[in-house]
C-alpha cells in the first residue's frame, strides 16, 4: 500500500473541517449558554448592541446574503409572521456581511420590520455563519442558545417546527399555530408541525379542532400514526374520557416506548383518582425516556415536583423543579413553583427572584404577577418597622375579638333604612381537591387576585390577605380548623366582616372547578353560592376578572345600598350616602315607594318596591354623593325620598364592574 502524501492528508483534515462546520446544526456554541455580545450598526448607522436584549424572552439572530433569495427565505417568513403578531413579541436581527448596495436592495424590496445589521466586526465568523448562509440562532432567556441551524431548504422547514414550538412553549398558541399551518401549507407531510398545531388548539380551548388534527394524523402511517394517538390520549383527557385516554397511552407506549408525554396523561389520571403512587411511577418513567421530548420530560419533573411539595418536602421538589427549567427554559409554571416551595418556608426574598424570573419569561402571567406583588410587599415589610409594628397591632386587635368571640356593640340606629358602612368581607383561600394542577398556589393566587379586584371596585372592602394570614398564624388555625362553620363565623366577626367566602377547587383532567358560598356572619347562614370552571391558564385573567364581576355583582343584589334624596336642585339630586358606605362614580340608585304589607286570609305579603325614577352618581365625597336623575321617570323626585342601589344584569363579555 502506498504512503499518503503529508500534503493530500492536509488537504482532507481542512475538508473534514469546512464540511463539519458547513453541517447543518453543527456550532462551536454550547446549546444553553450565553453567546456572544455584540454590537452592530444598521444602514441608518442606528447602534443595536445584544447586550440590550438580556431581558428579552426570545431573540433571533438570522446571518444571511442579501444577494441569496434562498438565504432569505425563512428570514422573510420570520417577517412576515412578525408583522401580522405584532404583539407576540418575535424580536429578530437580521444580519449581513453583503455590500451596502445589496443590503439597501433587499432592504427596499422586503421592507422588513426588524432591523438588517451590517456585519463589519466578523461576528458572522464567531457564531460560525461565514461558510454555510443562512445561519439562524434561537437565543433564549439572559442570551442563552437554545437552537441553532445552518442552511435553508429542508433546514428552513426544520427551523420554523422548531420555532413553533418554542412559541407554544412561551404560551403564545396562535403564533404556534400559524408557524406551524405556515410549514404545512409547503409541506403537508410534515407531521410534527401538523402535530404543534394540534397541541396549539388544545391550548386555546379548541377541542374539537385539536381532535380533528389529532384524528387526522393518527390514520397515518410511522411516526403521523404514534403522535396523532399520543394528542388523542391528551385530548380525550381533556374531556374527562379517562378510559379512551387511557387505553391510547397504553397503545402508544407498546408501539413508541420513548414517547413520554402518554405517561404524563396516565399520571395525571392517576392522581385525578388519588392514586398517588401510580401517579408518582408514571411521572418517573417519562422522566427516564432520555430520547423522549425535552419538552414531555419537563412536565413530568413538574409533576414530580407537585408531589413532593405536597408532602412538604420542598428540597426535593425544588430539584425536580429545577430539572423541569433546565430542559424547557420557557416552562413558567416550574419557574414560579421554585418561588412558591421557598414562600411556603417564608423566604419571601428567594421566592421573589424566581416570580421576577417567570415574569422575564411572560410579563402578563396572573400566576407571577400576582405572587411577586405579595413577595415584594413581604420582603419591603421585613425591612419596615413601623409597618411591622402597626401590622402586629391590627393583628392583636383580630386576635383579641376572635378569642372573646363578641361583636362589636353598635349604638342603636336612628335610621333603619340607610346603609351605616361599607361591606366587608373575609376572603378564605379555597381548599383544593381533585388532580394535581401544573400551578402551585392556585387557591392564594385566587383569593388574592380577587380581594385585589374587589377592594380596588370601591363598593366592598376585602380583608388584606396579609393581615388574614398574620391572624390565622398567630391563632394556630389550620386547614381542618377553618373546615368547621363555628370558626369561620368567629374569624368574620373578629375581622368585623359581613360575610365571609369559603370554597373549594376541584381540579380536574380538563379544567378547575371553583364552588364558592358566601356566608353571612350576622345569621350564619349561606346568603348566596357563586360557581365558575377555569378551563384554561391562557383565559385565566379573563375568567378571574369575570368572577370578581360576579362576586361583586351577587354582594349587591343580595346586599344593596339603600339612601335618602337630602335635596334636588333641578336635574341633580344630593345623596346621604357617600365612599365610606361603597358609593362610587356610575353608581345607580332607584328611587322606590314601598309599600305596607298586605294580610290577605292569614297570610302577609311584602309588595315589591315600585320605581319612580333612576339616579346615576357623577360626584362622590366621604359621607354624600351627587347624582343626576335619568331618563323615563314616572314622577318627580323629591326630598325623603328612599334609593335602593341598580344593579345591571351582566353579561359573560363584560369584564369590569363599571
Amino acid at each position: 500500500m502506498k504512503a499518503v502524501k503529508p500534503w493530500i492528508t492536509c488537504w482532507i483534515m481542512v475538508a473534514l473541517v469546512i464540511a463539519a462546520t458547513a453541517a447543518p446544526g453543527f456550532c462551536q456554541l454550547k446549546t444553553g449558554t450565553a453567546v456572544p455580545l455584540f454590537s452592530l450598526k444598521d444602514l441608518n448607522g442606528k447602534i443595536y448592541d445584544l447586550a440590550n436584549m438580556k431581558n428579552q424572552p426570545m431573540v433571533i439572530l438570522y446571518f444571511f446574503d442579501a444577494a441569496s433569495r434562498a438565504s432569505q427565505e425563512g428570514l422573510v417568513s420570520l417577517d412576515d409572521l412578525a408583522k401580522k403578531y405584532k404583539d407576540a413579541d418575535l424580536v429578530v436581527w437580521g444580519v449581513t456581511r453583503s455590500p451596502k448596495s445589496r443590503v439597501k436592495q433587499f432592504v427596499k424590496r422586503v421592507k422588513p420590520g426588524f432591523p438588517i445589521l451590517l456585519d463589519t466586526s466578523k461576528v458572522s465568523d464567531i457564531y460560525q455563519a461565514k461558510l454555510v448562509l443562512p445561519t439562524i440562532c434561537i437565543l433564549g432567556p439572559d442570551l442563552k442558545l437554545m437552537d441553532f441551524f445552518q442552511g435553508g431548504g429542508k433546514t428552513t422547514e426544520i427551523m420554523l417546527v422548531k420555532l413553533a414550538q418554542r412559541q407554544l412553549q412561551r404560551h403564545r398558541p396562535d403564533l404556534a399555530k400559524a408557524i406551524s399551518e405556515k410549514v404545512v401549507r409547503k409541506d403537508p407531510k410534515n407531521v410534527e408541525a401538523k402535530t404543534i398545531k394540534g397541541y396549539a388548539e388544545l391550548k386555546t380551548g379548541n377541542i374539537k379542532g385539536a381532535e380533528k388534527t389529532f384524528y387526522d394524523l393518527s390514520r397515518s402511517k410511522g411516526k403521523g400514526e404514534i403522535l396523532g394517538k399520543e394528542g388523542l390520549s391528551q385530548v380525550y383527557a381533556r374531556k374527562g374520557e379517562a378510559v379512551k385516554a387511557r387505553q391510547l397511552a397504553q397503545e402508544v407506549e407498546k408501539k413508541s416506548g420513548q414517547r413520554a408525554l402518554v405517561n404524563v396523561v396516565k399520571g395525571d389520571l392517576f392522581y385525578s383518582e388519588n392514586k398517588v403512587k401510580d401517579a408518582e411511577k408514571e411521572y418517573l418513567k417519562a422522566i427516564s425516556k432520555k430520547s423522549a421530548s425535552p419538552y414531555h420530560r419537563a412536565i413530568a419533573y413538574n409533576q414530580l415536583g407537585r408531589i413532593y411539595a405536597t408532602k412538604g418536602d420542598w428540597a426535593k421538589s425544588r430539584k425536580m423543579y429545577k430539572q423541569a427549567v433546565a430542559l424547557d427554559p420557557y416552562y413558567i409554571e416550574a419557574t414560579s413553583n421554585q418561588g412558591f416551595t421557598f414562600e411556603r418556608q417564608g423566604k419571601w426574598t428567594e421566592a421573589l427572584a424566581y416570580y421576577k424570573r417567570a415574569l422575564a419569561i411572560n410579563p402578563n402571567d396572573l400566576f407571577a404577577s400576582t405572587l411577586a406583588a405579595a413577595a415584594r410587599k413581604m420582603v419591603i415589610l421585613q425591612q419596615d418597622k413601623d409597618r411591622q409594628k402597626e401590622l402586629a397591632r391590627q393583628v392583636d386587635e383580630v386576635v383579641k375579638r376572635f378569642k372573646k368571640n363578641a361583636p362589636a356593640a353598635k349604638p342603636p340606629a336612628q335610621d333603619p333604612w340607610t346603609t351605616r358602612e361599607a361591606m366587608v368581607i373575609t376572603l378564605l383561600e379555597p381548599v383544593e381537591s381533585g388532580g394535581l394542577s401544573v400551578r402551585d398556589g392556585f387557591a392564594r393566587v385566587l383569593a388574592m387576585n380577587l380581594s385585589r379586584q374587589i377592594n380596588s371596585s370601591g363598593r366592598v372592602k376585602a380583608v388584606d390577605p396579609l393581615v388574614l394570614d398574620k391572624v390565622l398564624n398567630k391563632l394556630g388555625l389550620k386547614q381542618k380548623d377553618l373546615a368547621k362553620a363555628e370558626t369561620q363565623l368567629k374569624l368574620g366577626r373578629a375581622f368585623k366582616a359581613r360575610l365571609i367566602i369559603k370554597g373549594r377547587l376541584f381540579h380536574l383532567v380538563d379544567g378547575t372547578l371553583l364552588n364558592f358560598k358566601l356566608v353571612d356572619t350576622k345569621n350564619g347562614r349561606e346568603a348566596a353560592t357563586v360557581e365558575r370552571e377555569f378551563a384554561s391558564t391562557a383565559t385565566l385573567r379573563q375568567d378571574m376578572r369575570l368572577l370578581n364581576r360576579e362576586v361583586l355583582t351577587t354582594i349587591m343584589k343580595k346586599y344593596p345600598l339603600k339612601a335618602y334624596v337630602v335635596d334636588v336642585s333641578g336635574g341633580q339630586v344630593l345623596i346621604n350616602l357617600g365612599k365610606k358606605q361603597g358609593v362610587i362614580n356610575g353608581t345607580r340608585f332607584d328611587v322606590v315607594e314601598t309599600k305596607a304589607p298586605i294580610t290577605y286570609k292569614g297570610k302577609t305579603f311584602a309588595p315589591e318596591p315600585t320605581v319612580v325614577a333612576t339616579l346615576e352618581v357623577f360626584r362622590v365625597e366621604d359621607e354624600f354623593s351627587y347624582a343626576h336623575i335619568l331618563k323615563d321617570q314616572r314622577r318627580p323626585v323629591y326630598k325623603d325620598d328612599r334609593l335602593i342601589e341598580a344593579v345591571a344584569q351582566l353579561g359573560e363579555d363584560e369584564t369590569k364592574l363599571w
